[in-house]
């Protein structure tokens, strides 16, 4: 009875999260001074394994143990368990944000005396942990060229319902340079942008041309870099070539920034007469 009651507090009171104890003042009383936790990473005496358990804590504070299977053959006790939770941190060399859960299968083989823990060793699926909480950047960064193409797209045909569709409300559109342009932002939120930008560059500029040539894209942000000739209403004069650079960013499979770069020098002169 006791081994069992010792293991009952490793998995629920050590193991699993909770507000009735810590780690350290759950295991302590059961644990051997000879105590030796082993896996193919190496070993960890009693002080070592509760002190990492005290990490797993703040790292994964859902972290949960539940046993699924036991088997005793004399001291030795063979626990087979489902660990479960979401860490928010640096979680064995990959960043998490707390978006992202694992499930994995653990087996430990535990050896007690008299309720007390004199050894352990134990496998985790960590590697299948780490697959389920790594970043799907390929398809993340698929949909958001996607968005992006659809938005520019819009963009091009005057499509003015697609556009919107594919505004956030807290979008804002970013463009650097001369401040006597009346264009030139930041300009924040799908109504000012609506209202006020896109009234005013529109009413200013007039695109002649419009060579995207290259494009890439990573999880949620895309960039853009080509070549353009612009006409300055005002004026009636055209600009030469220039180049640009665009960086957009997707949330909640919308553009929620438009980052505009361009040579703003040529612009400028152009609407100015120069």
């Amino acid at each position: 009875m006791k081994n069992k009651e010792a293991i009952k507090v490793f998995y629920n009171k050590a193991l699993t999260v909770n507000s009735e104890t810590r780690p350290t003042v759950a295991l302590t009383p059961y644990m051997t001074e000879a105590y030796k936790s082993s896996s193919s990473a190496g070993s960890k005496n009693a002080k070592e394994l509760m002190g990492q358990l005290e990490f797993f804590w703040k790292l994964i504070p859902d972290l949960k143990w539940e046993i699924q299977q036991i088997v005793n053959e004399g001291d030795v006790y063979v626990v087979r368990s489902i660990a479960t939770g979401t860490p928010n941190g640096d979680f064995m060399g990959l960043p998490t944000d707390g978006s992202k859960s694992f499930k994995i299968m653990t087996m430990d083989m535990h050896t007690l005396e008299d309720g007390k823990f004199v050894s352990t060793n134990h496998i985790e699926d960590w590697a299948t942990a780490m697959q389920q909480l790594k970043p799907k950047n390929s398809s993340s960064s698929d949909e958001t060229m996607k968005i992006a193409m659809d938005f520019m797209g819009a963009m091009g045909k005057g499509d003015m319902d697609k556009m919107v569709s594919l505004m956030h409300d807290d979008m804002v559109w970013h463009n650097e340079g001369d401040k006597s342009l009346p264009w030139i932002g930041p300009w924040k939120g799908k109504k000012v942008i609506l209202e006020k930008f896109l009234p005013s560059f529109g009413s200013n500029f007039k695109t002649i041309k419009w060579e995207p040539n290259d494009a890439l894209s990573k999880g949620d942000t895309a960039a853009f870099f080509g070549n353009m000739i612009g006409e300055l209403t005002k004026t009636g004069k055209q600009t030469n070539k220039f180049t640009y650079a665009l960086r957009v960013k997707i949330k909640d499979g919308k553009v929620i920034l438009w980052n505009w770069f361009e040579d703003s020098y040529v612009v400028s002169n152009a609407f100015h007469n120069k």
